[in-house]
């Protein structure tokens, strides 16, 4: 392993719940210092069962030191800090910290950093070559319109592409508004910073979940779908092509991508029609996997040629050779795991460094207002006995 890709580059995190963390989360596998400011009292998220225990395990049951599941996993690599940024005295903290930062992350409505007086043009006076990320529902028109995963999956269309025909519309089985925001987050920090390196100059770079959900759903072209009438769900199928489903086995599913005429000759050879028209070949291949065992009818479609994969459990697909990406999570004061499985960034490269885990919370608020601020320990007190930092 390398010191890390992003040696060097200073993060301040500003963001909560999904998005954002997990944006700063990259980085830090990435090998930047990242602090991350939450507030004095300790925020409901970190009381979401289940828990990281100090002696180590994990259960249901909150004790004094426990580690909530999310800040187990998105908060690894960072420095903690407490500090109540809604007040005059932590909000000129925050900004004293971004200007010795290299990014600030934020995922708050439009606006509201602006009037903590922490918003881009703000910091920007300050540190000039500041990049700063700033993640919304809905860009900086949405106003104080709430987002939420879900919600987001709904405008965007995704929704309502997700399901079958003749059944409801359906979210996403993981949260993947949130994370496929985070990553190019991610990317818009990493183009900004080598731009910056190139001009000296920081910037604002503006990431907008629904802009991020629009493209991904767009990626298709669905306005002509909609101009040769094509159904808007279509459940595991897909109407440009033959044979592409999903099949019901005798144990299970298979999927199924069907992407040639030779692959389907080879099946149809196989399964004892051969010559048989593609068209149908739906019919066909489901009454020949309906009494097989789905790992027969999965090695018999690859043996094929056709790219065809068993709908496995997430428990299941863990145990899969090829999966690198998962690790054991662990209580920063623990002598062992907790038994839980969260991913690393899933990029194999020299560059990406092992985090540590994450910090208790406010453990390092300290060391870094020591550091990048210059606060001496009667300053502190005085700051704590206030209710500012924690």
């Amino acid at each position: 392993m390398s010191r890390g890709a992003l040696a060097g580059v200073r993060v301040l995190d500003l963001s909560r719940f999904v998005s954002g963390p997990l944006c700063t989360f990259f980085l830090a596998s990435l090998g930047a210092e990242v602090i991350a400011i939450e507030p004095p009292n300790v925020s409901t998220s970190r009381r979401l069962p289940p828990f990281a225990h100090p002696e180590g395990g994990a259960a249901d049951t909150h004790v004094e030191g426990a580690l909530a599941m999310p800040f187990l996993k998105r908060g690894r690599g960072k420095r903690s800090i407490a500090v109540d940024i809604t007040r005059p005295e932590g909000a000129d903290l925050a900004r004293a910290i971004s200007a010795r930062c290299d990014v600030v992350v934020e995922n708050s409505k439009p606006g509201t950093m602006a009037r903590l007086g922490l918003g881009f043009d703000s910091l920007a006076r300050g540190n000039p070559r500041l990049v700063y990320i700033a993640i919304s529902g809905y860009g900086p028109r949405g106003g104080d319109r709430p987002a939420m995963d879900n919600i987001v999956q709904a405008a965007c269309g995704l929704m309502a592409r997700t399901g079958f025909p003749d059944g409801p519309p359906l979210r996403a089985g993981t949260t993947v508004a949130d994370h496929t925001t985070a990553t190019f987050a991610a990317l818009g920090a990493l183009a900004a910073l080598r731009h910056r390196d190139a001009t000296g100059r920081g910037q604002l770079v503006d990431v907008s979940m629904l802009d991020v959900m629009t493209a991904l759903v767009w990626d298709e072209p669905v306005d002509h779908y909609e101009a040769a009438g094509l159904p808007v769900r279509t459940g595991n199928a897909d109407a440009r092509g033959t044979l592409i489903d999903t099949y019901r086995c005798a144990d299970g599913w298979v999927s199924v991508t069907c992407t040639s005429d030779r692959q389907w000759d080879a099946l149809a050879a196989h399964v004892g029609v051969p010559g048989a028209p593609r068209s149908q070949a739906g019919r066909v291949v489901a009454q020949w996997a309906a009494t097989r065992p789905a790992r027969v009818v999965e090695a018999e479609l690859l043996a094929c040629g056709m790219p065809a994969g068993r709908v496995r459990h997430p428990v299941e697909a863990r145990d899969d050779p090829n999966v690198r990406v998962l690790e054991e999570l662990r209580h920063p004061l623990a002598p062992r795991g907790s038994g839980f499985l969260g991913p690393r960034l899933p990029l194999v490269l020299d560059g990406r460094v092992e985090v540590a885990p994450a910090e208790l919370h406010g453990a390092s608020t300290d060391a870094v207002l020591r550091e990048l601020v210059g606060l001496r320990e009667d300053d502190l007190a005085r700051l704590r006995a206030d209710g500012v930092i924690a």
